[in-house]
């Protein structure tokens, strides 16, 4: 009976679940449209059915952003939100590559010169057929101008407008000297493009500087050669307040400035040079400067234009002659010669020199913050800023730091080193004769203040970075040896510098608490 029962349960329960399955509602399916690369291409969407959106997610780390790593592509005005690259682009694969940029990207240049990379990176001042970057998503547009006053048009103008510009390139002491007129569009140095090397010059009718009292000096306000001049005096001990601009005419004149910032070749008569920026190889470097908005709306893009700077800058290196017929052929100028010297007097950035400028790698004190605020104190000690300094300094390391760490990874595993050895005596080759050399500046301290000593020797070391510095710490008429050693070994230490770098000296060289020296070549 019991078996009777539990049969007609389980037949009970079969015949329940096929009613139910019987009677249950069915969704229908349908499969996915094929669609066509040409009507893709009309619809905004890639050969595969991917939105342009989804595809510029996608291409994220291509070649074109593999600088940016730390960028969102999402940003107003990256990647994401870029149209494809026309077929026509140089370069670029149709449906896939996409701008970087809507439009084209206005590069304004302070000299010929300092476009010679971009111009042998872009084929010209507009792409041509070999243009890196337009193979980065990039359509560059070069120009260059002879004066600030231009650059500042320039840049409140924009890069939407063709006789405006995205970006400007230019010695940092001029945009710093520029900044209160600039102020509204927040500029800010990205890049580092090149150093000054040798165009600058400080004339004197005498062989050695003033250390205190009024100077005249003939120079324009704004000028690197004015800029170099004013640091010189201020490491002397001339303060920037002690100084009196006078026109360049002057110079000229029998009675009239002791003291000349000029262009190198266009000495004063009855002068000679004191130094030049070559003396100060990272004194004066010229930057890349745009609006922040535009910065940090459009990484990827300004990521690109420097990427490919340091392209042009390894083409320019491969062949000067090729770089100095590009740029006098955007001049309209028939001497390529003429421009081989201005190439001659910009020595390159590499992306090591950027990292140390931006303050990325080691402990070096000579960076784009530090100028910045350096040459800003100057600048007004003369008169010409009237401001406080903007804190904190207009340098945006974004770029930088994107492009240092994509070269970072890229690079192949290594094997654990061991540590690194300080700079050895072999690492630095002293100037033959140069315990006999005249000193090209010669800082004192009245009162002794030895940080304020060390922070102050660690600089000269950094901007004079082919000299030896001597230091004495006194004692009354005589020299505090132990005392002297113990600043010495601290400078060692602290900026990382081979002993040869710092000596001390044996006797005393003047009055003073203390006394730094830059000994130079006999």
């Amino acid at each position: 009976m019991r078996s009777k029962i539990v049969l007609g349960l389980l037949l009970s329960l079969f015949l329940g679940f096929g009613v139910l399955l019987a009677v249950r509602p069915r969704t229908q399916h349908t499969a996915p449209a094929t669609v066509r690369a040409g009507a893709a291409s009309g619809a905004g969407a890639t050969p595969d059915g991917v939105s342009t959106s989804a595809a510029a997610d996608g291409a994220a780390g291509g070649p074109a952003d593999a600088g940016s790593a730390s960028a969102n592509v999402g940003d107003a005005g990256g990647a994401a939100d870029a149209g494809p690259v026309p077929p026509g682009d140089a370069g670029a694969d149709a449906g896939t590559r996409q701008r970087l940029l809507d439009r084209g990207l206005r590069v304004t240049a302070l000299g010929w010169h300092l476009l010679a990379p971009a111009l042998l990176e872009n084929d010209g001042l507009v792409p041509g057929d070999g243009s890196g970057f337009s193979k980065a998503g990039l359509d560059v547009r070069l120009a260059a101008v002879s004066d600030m006053v231009s650059v500042e048009k320039a840049l409140a103008r924009g890069g939407a407008d063709e006789a405006g510009a995205d970006v400007a390139l230019a010695p940092l002491p001029a945009f710093v000297a520029s900044y209160e007129r600039l102020r509204a569009l927040s500029p800010e140095v990205f890049f580092v493009v090149g150093f000054s090397r040798g165009r600058e010059t400080l004339a004197s009718r005498k062989d050695a500087l003033p250390e205190k009292g009024e100077v005249k000096l003939a120079g324009v306000a704004g000028d690197p050669a004015t800029f170099l001049a004013l640091f010189t005096l201020d490491t002397a001990g001339v303060r920037p307040g002690e100084v009196r601009l006078v026109p360049p005419a002057a110079a000229e004149e029998a009675d009239g400035a002791p003291l000349a910032a000029v262009a190198r070749g266009a000495l004063p008569s009855g002068m000679r040079p004191l130094l030049t920026s070559a003396d100060t190889p990272s004194l004066i470097p010229h930057v890349a400067i745009a609006p922040r908005g535009f910065i940090e709306g459009h990484p990827d893009a300004v990521a690109a234009l420097a990427r490919g700077w340091l392209a042009g800058t390894r083409k320019l290196a491969a062949d000067p002659p090729a770089g100095a017929r590009r740029v006098a052929t955007a001049a309209n100028s028939s001497d390529p010669l003429a421009f081989v010297e201005q190439l001659g007097e910009l020595g390159p950035a590499s992306l090591t020199d950027n990292a140390r400028m931006a303050g990325l790698s080691g402990r070096g004190p000579l960076t784009l913050e530090a100028l910045f605020q350096r040459s800003w104190a100057l600048w007004r000690g003369v008169g010409a800023l009237a401001t406080p300094a903007p804190e904190p300094s207009p340098v945006n390391t974004r770029v930088i730091s994107a492009l240092a760490l994509a070269e970072a990874g890229s690079r192949e595993p290594r094997e654990p080193r061991e540590p690194r050895e300080p700079p050895t005596e072999a690492a630095f080759r002293a100037p033959e004769g140069w315990e006999k050399a005249r000193p090209l500046i010669v800082h004192r301290q009245e009162k002794l203040d030895e940080d304020a000593l060390i922070a102050t020797a660690g600089i000269m070391a950094a901007t004079f970075d082919r000299a030896v510095l001597r230091i004495a710490v006194l004692r009354g008429p005589a020299v505090d040896a132990a005392r002297t050693k113990q600043v010495v070994e601290a400078v060692l230490g602290r900026f990382g510098l081979p002993a040869s770098r710092v000596v001390a000296a044996s006797r005393p060289t003047g009055k003073g608490a203390a006394v730094i020296e830059i000994l130079g070549s006999p």
